[in-house]
C-alpha cells in the first residue's frame, strides 16, 4: 500500500471517529477597512458579516438567503479562511480553525471547498480542462502519480464530463459545462464541505435543474455537506435541510426548512417570501412592501438593524439589538416581538440607560462647544484690540 493511500486511510479513520457537528460557526464577525488616519489606524469599518452563528450536520445542506450586499458571499469566504476572520469562533469536526496558522490550516484545505458563482471568471483560460481539475490533486497528492488521470477521468465522468474534454479549453464549453468543471475541480479533493456560492444563477432555467439535481445525486454518493447561497427561495427549498436568512451581515433566521417555509417569525423574512412569485394568476398576492433602502454596511442602525424598514418596530428596536434566541425547538430568530416579558422589561432597562447616555453625550458636546465659542471670541476680541492699539500708535 502506498503513502498517499495510508494517509487517505488514516483521514478516513480520523473522520469516522467525529460524531459532533461537522461545522459550527460562534459570533463570526468580518470587518473590511474603510478609511484610516494620518498614521494608517483604521477608523471607519465596513461591517460584512457582524455576528453570525449556526452548525451543521455532516451530509446536510444549510441554504443561505437574503439581500444582495447582506454578507452571504463573504461569510462563506470567511469560513474557508479565504479571508482572515475579524471576530468569532470556525470549528470544523470539533476543532477551531479560525485562528490556527495559514501553513496548518492549508492541510485541512482539501476538506473545505467552493463552487464560485461564475463559471466564465473562475477558470483560467491557459489550463486544460485536466489541468484545472487535477490541479489540487496533484499538490496535496490525493492519489498516486500512477493513477492520476484515471481518477481525474473518473471525477469528470461522475460530474457529466466527457472523457474527451480532457483535453480542452474552458473557453470551448457553454456555461453549464464550465460550472460542472467548477464541480469537479472542487470535488476532486474529496472534500467534506462545500461553499456553494450561487453556482446556478448565472445559467440557464433548465440548466439550472441538472446543476440542482447533480449535487443532491453527488451529496447522496459521496456524503458532503453543503452551504448553499442563493437568491432564489424555491432553489434553497428544494434542495436545503435547514435555511438560515441574513440582513445587513446579521443572521435574523434560522431553523429547518420545514420551520422556515411553513411557520416563519421574523418580519424581513416574511417580506422576503412575499416577494416569490406564484405561477397562478387567480391567487393574490400579499406582497409586503419594505419602506426606505437597506442602511449602509458602513454606519449599520443602532439597536435593531432591520428596524428602520420594520413595520412592526417599537421603541426598544431603535437602541436595543434584539437577541439571537431559540424561539421553538431548532427554530432562532433575532426579534424583539419574541420577547418574554421578562426579556422585555430587561430591554426597556436598557433603552433607559441608552437614552441617559445619549442625553449626557449631547450634554457634553453641548458644552465644548459653548466652551469652543467662549475661546474664538476671546481670541477675535484680543486681535481687534491688538488692531486698535497700532491704529493709535
Amino acid at each position: 500500500m502506498s503513502e498517499n493511500v495510508q494517509n487517505a486511510q488514516v483521514k478516513t479513520d480520523e473522520v469516522e471517529q467525529y460524531d459532533g457537528p461537522l461545522l459550527e460557526v460562534k459570533d463570526l464577525k468580518q470587518y473590511f477597512t474603510v478609511d484610516t488616519n494620518l498614521f494608517g489606524k483604521p477608523t471607519k469599518f465596513l461591517h460584512a458579516v457582524d455576528g453570525v452563528s449556526f452548525s451543521l450536520e455532516k451530509g446536510k445542506t444549510l441554504g443561505i438567503v437574503g439581500e444582495s450586499g447582506c454578507g452571504k458571499t463573504t461569510m462563506g469566504r470567511t469560513i474557508l479562511r479565504l479571508y482572515e476572520v475579524t471576530g468569532g469562533e470556525i470549528w470544523f469536526r470539533g476543532k477551531e480553525v479560525s485562528k490556527i496558522k495559514n501553513s496548518e490550516f492549508n492541510k485541512l484545505r482539501p476538506n473545505m471547498q467552493m463552487i464560485f458563482q461564475d463559471p466564465y471568471a473562475s477558470l483560467s483560460p491557459r489550463l486544460t480542462v485536466g489541468e484545472i481539475i487535477g490541479e489540487a490533486v496533484r499538490e496535496h497528492g490525493i492519489v498516486p502519480k500512477e493513477e492520476y488521470q484515471d481518477y481525474i477521468l473518473s471525477v469528470m465522468k461522475m460530474c457529466g464530463l466527457q472523457p474527451h474534454y480532457f483535453e480542452r479549453y474552458p473557453h470551448e464549453f457553454s456555461g453549464g459545462q464550465r460550472q460542472r468543471i467548477c464541480i469537479a475541480r472542487a470535488l476532486a479533493l474529496k472534500p467534506e464541505l462545500v461553499v456553494c456560492d450561487e453556482p446556478v444563477s448565472a445559467l440557464d432555467v433548465s440548466i439550472q435543474a441538472q446543476i440542482i439535481n447533480m449535487l443532491k445525486e453527488l451529496q447522496k454518493s459521496l456524503n458532503l455537506t453543503y452551504i448553499f447561497i442563493s437568491h432564489d427561495l424555491s432553489v434553497v427549498k428544494h434542495i436545503s435541510d435547514y435555511v438560515g436568512v441574513m440582513y445587513l451581515g446579521t443572521m435574523v433566521e434560522y431553523g429547518s426548512k420545514e420551520n422556515i417555509f411553513e411557520n416563519t417569525l421574523h418580519p424581513y423574512t416574511k417580506a422576503l417570501f412575499s416577494a416569490v412569485p406564484v405561477p397562478n394568476p387567480h391567487v393574490k398576492m400579499n406582497r409586503i412592501l419594505l419602506k426606505g433602502d437597506i442602511p449602509s454596511p458602513v454606519n449599520p442602525p443602532k439597536g435593531c438593524k432591520f428596524h428602520t424598514r420594520c413595520e412592526h418596530c417599537m421603541d426598544i428596536c431603535t437602541m436595543v439589538p434584539p437577541a439571537y434566541k431559540e424561539v421553538e425547538n431548532g427554530h432562532y430568530c433575532a426579534c424583539h416581538l419574541y420577547n418574554t416579558p421578562e426579556e422585555n422589561a430587561e430591554c426597556v432597562k436598557e433603552l433607559e440607560k441608552l437614552k441617559e447616555l445619549e442625553r449626557i453625550t449631547a450634554l457634553a458636546k453641548g458644552y465644548m462647544k459653548v466652551i469652543k465659542n467662549k475661546k474664538s471670541d476671546k481670541q477675535a476680541d484680543g486681535q481687534e484690540k491688538e488692531t486698535d492699539v497700532e491704529e493709535k500708535a
